[in-house]
C-alpha cells in the first residue's frame, strides 16, 4: 500500500513537466519595437592642418560662431559636432603665416570634404570652406 501514495505522486509530478504529456506554456511575446531605424547619430566635422608653417593666426567660423588662436604650431585639429537633422551647417578656417607650407583638410563623417594647401617665403593667407546638410 505504501506504493500506492509514491505512484501517485510520480505521476502528478510528470504530468507537470514539460514534453512529458502536458501543453508546453507559450513563450512570452517580445516587445514591440517602436522604431525599425537605428537612432540617427551625430554629424562630425574634422578639420586637419599640417605643415611647416607656423599659423600667427588660426580663425574657425562654424555655424557664425568665431573662436581665434594665436601662434598654432601644426600640426593641428579639432573635430565640431552637430545633432542629427539640423539642417544646413557651414564652415570657414582661415590660416596666416609668416611663412611655410600648410595643408588642410575637413572631413565629415569620414568623407573627404575640402582641402586647401599652399607655401610661400613670405606672410600668407589660406583658407578652408564649405557646407553640408543633413
Amino acid at each position: 500500500m505504501r506504493l500506492l501514495p509514491a505512484l501517485a505522486a510520480a505521476v502528478l509530478l510528470a504530468g507537470c513537466s514539460a514534453g512529458v504529456g502536458g501543453t508546453p506554456s507559450p513563450a512570452p511575446a517580445a516587445p514591440a519595437s517602436t522604431s525599425s531605424a537605428p537612432p540617427a547619430q551625430p554629424h562630425e566635422l574634422q578639420i586637419k592642418i599640417d605643415g611647416t608653417a607656423v599659423l600667427t593666426t588660426l580663425t574657425a567660423t562654424i555655424d557664425g560662431e568665431k573662436t581665434e588662436e594665436k601662434n598654432v604650431k601644426l600640426p593641428w585639429s579639432h573635430t565640431y559636432s552637430f545633432a542629427p537633422h539640423t539642417g544646413k551647417h557651414v564652415y570657414s578656417i582661415v590660416m596666416r603665416s609668416a611663412g611655410g607650407e600648410v595643408n588642410a583638410t575637413a572631413t565629415v563623417d569620414g568623407q573627404p570634404w575640402g582641402q586647401s594647401r599652399g607655401s610661400g617665403d613670405g606672410e600668407s593667407t589660406q583658407s578652408l570652406n564649405g557646407d553640408f546638410s543633413d
